[in-house]
């Protein structure tokens, strides 16, 4: 009852998050220049881009498979891309539910306890996280003059001040003072049987997220890490082919979107929905490019991407219920 309420609340906070991006991202625009832009976007690159989208899903999953061998756990790759598939497609609705849902999907099939998926997502994010800060550090860096005052700029439009200048660090110390305390106090915590089952649980996932850490398959995993953030790349270049004012933008452009827009991801609102659109508008007022276009090109690229990752969680979902209900038939048999 308590999880359940949990995820309720932050399936709400991220809505509101979402909704307040959305927002200061719609405010004041020409809504019928959007809505026309929208209108005249190209099928053929909106189809490549949903390709593109597909691949980058199969990527995940491939990659997923080699830190789950390096933690010693091995699952078949087809139960490894349904459960992928379908991680995602809850994540489009909820602040990343969708990484336990996928996790507990693949439980059901393997032998796997689930504090050691839920350690290999968690290394997994960290590599994402880790290519994203090189890529901004990066982009700030060359594009200086353009994004310098970028997130300064970000901050003011949505009203930061109101959290007060010094808000996340009162919040980051605080979180660290209770994690803290409980280190220091775990033994007399230990005697509680709740507190002692978290403490296993998640000392399952760091071990876990420490041997992740020493790939057994390192130069496979390098691999698919480049082919899944050269294939998000390809993937904004096909939405900006898709729309008549952004279709003469250059492959570079779409790299930087790719890096910027992906602050937005990594917020906790369902989909990126808001949030993506709010970055990709300040990246191009930084960039001294048309508003609405900016506008045109968040609500297209998120749109579609919600779009098949629906579609694609679907049919993950209707051949996870085939393969399962074929196990139970052999079970029996």
């Amino acid at each position: 009852m308590k999880q359940s309420l949990k995820n309720v609340l932050q399936t709400f906070s991220g809505v509101i998050l979402g909704a307040v991006f959305l927002y200061f991202t719609l405010r004041g625009k020409p809504l019928d220049e959007i809505v026309e832009s929208l209108r005249h976007a190209d099928l053929f690159w909106m189809l490549m881009s949903g390709a593109m989208l597909f691949v980058v899903f199969v990527l995940r999953a491939l990659r997923w498979e080699v830190i789950l061998h390096s933690s010693d756990a091995k699952a078949n790759i087809i139960d490894v891309n349904i459960a992928l598939f379908i991680g995602y497609f809850v994540n489009s609705f909820t602040p990343k539910l969708g990484e336990l849902i996928r996790c507990t999907n693949l439980k059901r099939n393997h032998d796997i306890k689930l504090s050691t998926l839920l350690g290999t997502v968690v290394s997994e994010r960290i590599y994402d996280v880790l290519v994203l800060a090189l890529g901004l550090v990066f982009f700030a860096l060359y594009e200086l003059d353009r994004l310098g005052g970028f997130f300064e700029q970000a901050g003011q439009n949505v009203g930061a001040s109101f959290l007060g200048k010094d808000f996340l660090i009162y919040l980051f110390l605080g979180f660290l003072a209770v994690m803290v305390m409980v280190y220091v106090f775990r033994k007399k915590l230990a005697n509680y049987r709740l507190f002692g089952l978290f403490y296993h649980f998640v000392s399952d996932m760091y071990l876990t997220v420490v041997k992740t850490f020493r790939l057994k398959r390192f130069n496979l995993f390098f691999l698919y890490t480049i082919l899944i953030w050269i294939t998000l790349i390809a993937l904004n270049y096909c939405y900006l082919k898709a729309l008549p004012e952004t279709d003469s933008y250059s492959v570079y452009f779409a790299t930087v979107v790719l890096f910027v827009g992906g602050i937005g991801w990594a917020l906790p609102a369902p989909g990126g929905i808001g949030t993506t659109h709010f970055f990709i508008l300040q990246l191009f007022i930084a960039f001294s490019l048309s508003e609405s276009a900016g506008v045109s090109f968040g609500i297209l690229s998120n749109g579609l991407n919600f779009i098949y990752t629906i579609v694609f969680g679907l049919l993950a979902l209707g051949v996870s219920f085939f393969r399962n209900r074929k196990r139970a038939t052999a079970a029996i048999a």
